[in-house]
């Protein structure tokens, strides 16, 4: 074990942790819980988008991502469109009240990014970005490399 790298990836995994907590704590001083965040944020983004992609996208369980989506049924802020691709599927689409829900819920939510991006410059924030993409797609490598070999591993012996 190489304590340098044991302690850098600690410490990249408490920021990002700490980042996730105080914007659940943004997200719970706004009445809604982060997932609600999360999954508007997205819906912003992805104009045809199913709770699968939204799940994947934003690392959350598929039950929490599930849970969002009934309660914007419910509340009318959404339809479900079945997919023209896989007829299991369906994909997200806001209403006018879901748009102004949305409005309503990011736009806060934008201007406190924007006040942070203003405290740390943009430069740093794109550094951080890429450092963190390139760290999270080496793990996934890693992951994926690490699974094929024990495969492979048991089929030698098998």
């Amino acid at each position: 074990m190489n304590l340098d790298i044991e302690m850098g990836l600690g410490a990249i995994s408490a920021g990002v942790s700490r980042i996730d907590g105080l914007y659940s704590k943004w997200a719970q001083k706004h009445g809604v819980t982060y997932g609600v965040i999360q999954v508007l944020y997205i819906l912003k983004l992805n104009q045809a988008v199913t709770q699968k992609k939204i799940s994947e996208y934003c690392q959350i369980p598929k039950q929490t991502v599930n849970s969002v989506i009934k309660q914007f049924k419910a509340d009318q802020y959404i339809t479900l469109v079945p997919s023209t691709g896989d007829k299991r599927e369906r994909i997200i689409q806001l209403t006018p009240i879901g748009e102004t829900y949305l409005r309503e819920m990011l736009d806060p939510f934008f201007v406190l990014n924007e006040r942070v991006v203003d405290r740390i410059g943009i430069d740093l924030l794109r550094h951080l970005s890429e450092g963190l993409n390139t760290l999270g797609n080496a793990i996934e490598l890693e992951m994926e490399l690490k699974e094929t070999s024990l495969k492979w591993e048991k089929r030698k012996r098998g």
